[in-house]
């Protein structure tokens, strides 16, 4: 439907469609100008003027103009050794204002207008911005000011009130058009509450994950390879958790009963991690840092430096720790209210006559359970011989997060009933058994050029290690039963909608 009638009424709320295009525009247009002051000014303009400042210190002059030499006379191209073009800049925001304040304002026209379709397509715009501005506190960007970081977190908090409430007027015509029961009203009222506190939980837990980062150790990743500093990546995999898990939420309110596999998997398997880094704190308490302080109580002078080199438990220690507890009870309540949802869903009861299939989607689910735990085992005993002194790095948690909550929803989604998975577990395979098997060789390759190198080594570990990862392609071919015993696709459906 999309009517016309801009007096319309959208919903509960009593506003009318022209009213509330108006407040989007209004709207818009004070973030383009707040964002050009706070964002884009400091991080496009100003580094330009800054670079031009610099050459003429260092006794080059230098000019900025827009078009640069392009349209420069014959003058300032004599008199200028540089002339630094403004142009590059000034087309990057106006791409970024088109997609941002562009289609928010063509959007706010339609709903002035009382086309329908705006109401959803505002929500999607709000949500990005909301991610977008919260992108500016969870990812640590060169050059990040303050002031740019306190603009994207306010706009963020409103972009998501904007987004809820676009969300609630959306529903109410859903209501109308549908025609639902008092009853299926009060139940959708219900999913939205509790599919936007879980979404506030998890907003707490990317927060509280990204000032715990410090507290996951050095920016590297032994599990990737990564030796390069991976602040960034870790950022953005917080992120764009945080912007799945709003789909989630939103989607959750029609019905996708995915978005709570979702938060339970993820949320499961950052609290595992989570909680490891707790354990591995502690550890490091006992292991190094009391013998440290016992040793400069002594007098020992190696003892006293390596406390004045800030390595002991200093207030920046402390603020990360508490950060990193946050995230694991954050994570820990993300993952039981999810699977108070959907647990009469991973029941291992079945009647005899769907014993086959159950027996064939327990096994695919454990499979790929089953197939992590040995190549995450192999790649642990593995990197010990590799990087041997050096503990695992922030990024490998975040390694953690990903490959570990994405193999739990597809295990999860898989028993309750979701035919995708299939597929998805199917894909992950050939991700595993490509990377896997290649490392295999690179294994029994490490371990002939130490054992050559070394008299007398054997290389227990690289043969372990291997082992896993073997076992590990073994693991992954527990799917193909999920595709060839009968009765599964329908076991599944009935499964998903009993």
């Amino acid at each position: 439907m999309t009517s016309t009638v801009s007096t319309q009424q959208s919903g509960r709320l009593g506003l009318t469609n022209k009213a509330i295009g108006i407040g989007v525009a209004i709207f818009s247009v004070i973030e383009a100008v707040v964002a050009y002051l706070f964002v884009f000014a400091p991080l496009y303009v100003q580094p330009v003027y800054q670079k031009c400042d610099d050459y003429n210190a260092q006794g080059m002059t230098c000019i900025v103009k827009l078009f640069g030499k392009t349209f420069a006379s014959k003058a300032e191209v004599a008199e200028y050794q540089i002339i630094l073009s403004l142009w590059d800049t000034i087309v990057n925001m106006a791409i970024i204002y088109l997609i941002f304040t562009g289609i928010t304002l063509l959007l706010a026209f339609c709903m002035f207008k009382g086309l329908s379709f705006a109401k959803s397509y505002l929500i999607a715009v709000f949500g990005a911005k909301h991610i977008v501005g919260l992108a500016a506190l969870l990812i640590p960007f060169a050059n990040m000011r303050k002031s740019t970081m306190i603009f994207g977190v306010a706009d963020a908090v409103i972009c998501i009130i904007f987004c809820l409430f676009f969300i609630v007027i959306n529903n109410d015509e859903y209501i109308d058009d549908m025609l639902l029961t008092d009853e299926q009203i009060v139940a959708m009222n219900k999913r939205m509450k509790f599919g936007f506190v879980v979404y506030g939980i998890f907003l707490v837990l990317s927060v509280a994950t990204k000032f715990a980062m410090s507290a996951y150790g050095s920016n590297w990743s032994l599990f990737l390879g990564w030796t390069d500093n991976t602040a960034l990546a870790q950022g953005y995999t917080v992120a764009g958790m945080l912007a799945i898990a709003l789909v989630a939420s939103i989607m959750y309110i029609r019905e996708a009963d995915w978005a709570m596999y979702f938060y339970a998997a993820f949320g499961g398997a950052m609290a595992v991690s989570n909680l490891l880094a707790v354990v591995t704190r502690v550890l490091w308490i006992f292991r190094t840092y009391l013998p440290y302080k016992n040793l400069r109580n002594q007098g020992d002078q190696a003892a006293a430096d390596w406390f004045a080199a800030g390595n002991g438990m200093t207030t920046a220690w402390w603020i990360a720790t508490i950060f990193l507890i946050v995230a694991l009870v954050a994570s820990i309540v993300v993952a039981l209210a999810a699977l108070g949802k959907i647990k009469s869903k991973l029941s291992f009861k079945f009647a005899a006559e769907e014993a086959k299939p159950a027996k064939a989607v327990l096994l695919g689910a454990g499979s790929i359970v089953l197939s992590f735990i040995l190549t995450v085992a192999a790649y642990t005993i593995w990197h010990r011989e590799m990087y041997a002194g050096y503990p695992i790095g922030a990024m490998d948690y975040m390694y953690f997060f990903v490959y570990g909550g994405a193999t739990l929803f597809l295990a999860l989604a898989m028993m309750g009933g979701y035919e995708f998975t299939k597929f998805g577990t199917l894909g992950m395979y050939l991700l595993v058994v490509s990377n896997n098997f290649i490392n295999i060789f690179n294994v029994f390759g490490e371990r002939a050029a130490r054992v050559a190198a070394t008299e007398g080594y054997v290389g227990y570990n690289y043969i372990i290690s291997a082992v896993l990862l073997i076992l590990s392609l073994v693991a992954c071919a527990g799917i193909i039963v999920v595709f060839v015993v009968k009765g599964v696709s329908d076991y599944m459906y009935e499964k998903r909608y009993s």
